[in-house]
């Protein structure tokens, strides 16, 4: 009985969100969470993350009001649902807020600046360089089926991307060392036609999890491969050069260097250094 149920409230939702234009609060800019749900807001871009633990559904929502998108995703044990996004009845008082009546508490500030010159990379600076280079919201591609955005704050990484072959949407800290990153997924919302993959997961305290991460490990850090633990997914430093870093993926070298324009870059973050983070 829960499939009919789910489709009825999308189709409800849909016929609703319809009838209005999406906006945002501008209250609610930062990150934010609660046991059960995250929530990233930039001034012009929104991913809500929920679940509902009774139906075993997890639902992500995009909205950017500039394009008129407001899109929910919602995955169930076996299938996704697509539909309008319902509009979110949000209230803003301090550090504070609640969506949908639901309590929610500042993760994060997130402060929109005008583009900037970023860092020149050295055997010194590899973790700022690798945090300010990533940093900002980006539209990727947003046109009929396929969908992907992203927002890097300086210390959480978002991404909703939806196509016919596959969705891939999460929130995960994101911490940096000059040894390499360390890649916390807490929501991962996956369907990959190519390899077969079906993930929908979310901690179950995405709030305690963000305010008390794991120590890194610094023996875990591999050149020659990414390391799997509690603790996130290592990627490990391999080589610099001024503008360009590159890390030792999961089954590939990843390279990173400043934002350009032709990065698809919507908004430029400040740069505010992670803190001073214990490793083992």
């Amino acid at each position: 009985m829960k499939k009919p149920v789910i489709m009825l409230l999308l189709m409800l939702s849909a016929m609703m969100s319809a009838l209005a234009t999406p906006h945002l609060n501008p209250g609610a800019k930062g990150v934010w969470a609660n046991a059960s749900s995250e929530l990233v807001q930039t001034d012009s871009v929104m991913i809500y993350f929920t679940r509902d633990d009774s139906l075993d559904i997890k639902s992500a929502t995009l909205v950017i009001p500039s394009r008129n998108v407001n899109r929910t995703t919602v995955f169930t044990p076996d299938t996704i649902l697509m539909g309008e996004g319902e509009p979110l009845d949000i209230e803003v008082d301090g550090k504070s807020m609640t969506v949908n009546g639901e309590p929610m508490y500042l993760i994060e500030t997130v402060n929109v600046v005008k583009p900037y010159r970023q860092f020149e990379a050295t055997s010194l600076n590899i973790a700022d360089c690798l945090q300010q280079w990533q940093l900002g919201s980006r539209i990727m591609m947003l046109d009929g089926e396929n969908c992907h955005v992203t927002i890097d704050t300086n210390n959480n990484s978002f991404m909703y991307m939806v196509s016919p072959n596959i969705s891939y949407i999460r929130a995960a800290s994101l911490r940096h060392t000059d040894k390499g990153s360390v890649f916390l997924q807490n929501i991962r919302m996956m369907k990959n036609m190519n390899t077969g993959e079906y993930t929908h997961y979310s901690a179950p305290d995405n709030y305690g999890l963000l305010k008390n991460l794991p120590d890194i490990d610094a023996s875990k850090f591999n050149p020659n491969a990414c390391t799997f633990s509690d603790e996130g997914i290592y990627w490990s430093f391999v080589s610099c050069e001024p503008w360009r870093i590159t890390l030792n993926g999961c089954g590939e070298k990843y390279t990173f260097g400043p934002a350009t324009e032709g990065d698809g870059i919507l908004e430029w973050f400040e740069f505010v250094p992670q803190p001073e983070m214990p490793l083992r």
